[in-house]
């Protein structure tokens, strides 16, 4: 009974410590299980954080601004023309294609110059073939270049600093000392002087001559075999000259030159154009109470009007010499050949002969001379 009592008790503790372990065994499984539900919660709580972060992650090559090239296009400064057979348009960083957008009809066109508003402010990017849309700032900048204006808004009148004024400042612009060659001749151009002064001496060293300046002007309506020189001042034409004052201009003209109350009358009654002279002849005492002349402004006027309207050209003088008018007879040895010997006679009429008739054989005439005698 004792022992099976023993057996009993031992049997008892080994159960309780099994199932201890047992126990112990199931408390940690579930610490490990708790953990690692904590764990999967806090990363799906940081990947929900993260998505419904708004602010992007932000990539220094999507808003590169460089001229020369577009980053997301690598095929360089090309002209795009050459995709124009292609699907695509070119290659990204990846070297992947970049396919061409969609491109639409011209329905389609139409409706979106109609219903977007911004459609004038949208232009096609060569490299991608996308629209983009300007901003007013860009379209702004845009208008002031084509306008020849400055990109940004400059005051172009601002007030001049004179940095460098001719007062004298307590603080010098700079400290740097003088050279020692401000103040002390230099060595090598005197004797770069010397040098020249002995070559002229010896003749090794001629002054240079003035070339002939000819004139840059030309003859525009002129062939290049006619002279260069301008006819107006090879043809000048001087003014006539005004006629001299005569004696019935003199303040004491002779008596014969004093009009008489009859010829006054017949001066006064003509036209101005059918007058000899465009005033009357009056005499004075002296030179002191001559008046002023009341018609010299209007003569010095049309003295003027006539050599600014009146054309005045060449008259085409002939020089003729008298002998040449003369016709020069010819030498009596430029005649021959004319009879120089007497080979027939015909005597009868002692007169002259007025007029003869020839048989039509030629062996007979009829003279008759002044008389009628035949």
């Amino acid at each position: 009974m004792d022992e099976d009592d023993d057996e009993d008790e031992d049997s008892d503790k080994s159960g309780s410590d099994k199932d201890s372990d047992s126990q112990s065994g199931g408390d940690d499984d579930k610490a490990d299980n708790e953990i690692n539900k904590m764990l999967k919660k806090k990363l799906h709580s940081d990947s929900n954080d993260n998505d419904n972060d708004t602010t992007p992650a932000v990539n220094e090559y999507d808003h590169d601004s460089s001229d020369e090239e577009d980053i997301r296009n690598t095929v360089g400064n090309i002209p795009m023309q050459w995709y124009d057979d292609y699907v695509h348009i070119g290659y990204d960083l990846d070297g992947k294609k970049i396919s061409k957008p969609v491109k639409g009809d011209q329905l389609d066109e139409f409706l979106n110059k109609m219903e977007n508003p911004e459609y004038w402010n949208t232009v096609k990017d060569k490299q991608t073939g996308k629209d983009v849309v300007l901003s007013n700032e860009e379209i702004d900048l845009i208008e002031r270049l084509e306008k020849g204006r400055m990109p940004s808004e400059t005051n172009m009148y601002e007030p001049y600093v004179d940095f460098f004024t001719h007062e004298t400042m307590i603080h010098p612009v700079t400290r740097r000392p003088a050279d020692k060659r401000s103040f002390i001749p230099s060595l090598l151009e005197k004797e770069k002087v010397s040098r020249l002064v002995h070559a002229i001496r010896m003749g090794w060293l001629k002054p240079s001559k003035k070339k002939d300046e000819k004139p840059d002007y030309y003859m525009l309506w002129e062939n290049d075999d006619q002279s260069t020189l301008s006819k107006r001042l090879n043809m000048h034409i001087p003014a006539p000259k005004i006629k001299l004052p005569g004696h019935e201009e003199s303040y004491n003209p002779p008596p014969e030159y004093l009009p008489t109350e009859e010829e006054i009358i017949a001066w006064k009654s003509q036209d101005p154009e059918d007058r000899k002279t465009s005033f009357l002849p009056r005499r004075y005492d002296c030179l002191r109470k001559v008046p002023a002349y009341s018609k010299y402004v209007r003569e010095r006027f049309e003295r003027c009007l006539d050599l600014y309207l009146c054309p005045r050209q060449h008259k085409m003088r002939v020089q003729v010499n008298p002998e040449d008018l003369i016709p020069k007879l010819p030498k009596p040895k430029e005649l021959q050949p004319f009879p120089t010997t007497q080979a027939l006679v015909y005597k009868g009429h002692t007169k002259l002969v007025r007029t003869i008739s020839v048989d039509m054989t030629g062996q007979w005439l009829a003279p008759e001379d002044r008389k009628s005698v035949v």
